[in-house]
């Protein structure tokens, strides 16, 4: 008995399918895989992206960070900066483009390397946008008793 996998023999391939089977395979099954090209992204989404300039020397990024601040204004998408990376709500290709902006500008700074982390959420059942996220949970703890 190998302890490798036999090698896949493509059995037909057309632009919407890709079947493939393994020689040898006990049961001879095979696996199909779905072409993913037209797939569509959501219709909107937020993202809460920390973005950090890498090796400039300085601790402080407010310089970079107010760079950023002024493209998300000027994108007239809406967004909320807070003390730790920024949310941006909007259709999936213009968040992500002003995300790509925002590299950009950072770059046209002078800074050769950037790293960000996303959270990206999105929803098909409602529209609901972060501010709806925060007052739903403040209404929650509104209702807290407070301790006697």
């Amino acid at each position: 008995m190998s302890l490798f996998r036999s090698r896949p023999t493509l059995v037909s391939h057309t632009s919407r399918q890709l079947l493939i089977t393994y020689r040898h395979h006990p049961s001879s099954q095979k696996m199909s895989f779905r072409d993913y090209s037209n797939l569509e992204t959501p219709a909107s989404c937020y993202v809460d992206f920390c973005l950090v300039p890498v090796g400039t020397g300085n601790v402080s990024v407010a310089n970079e960070v107010a760079d950023v601040q002024r493209v998300l204004k000027a994108s007239g998408l809406k967004y909320t900066m807070h003390s730790a990376g920024t949310t941006v709500e909007g259709s999936w290709d213009e968040v992500m483009k002003v995300v790509g902006q925002a590299h950009a500008i950072v770059h046209q700074g002078g800074v050769k390397r950037v790293q960000t982390s996303m959270r990206v959420g999105t929803r098909t059942d409602k529209k609901q946008t972060a501010e709806d996220k925060v007052k739903r949970v403040e209404g929650i703890l509104s209702g807290d008793q407070s301790p006697a």
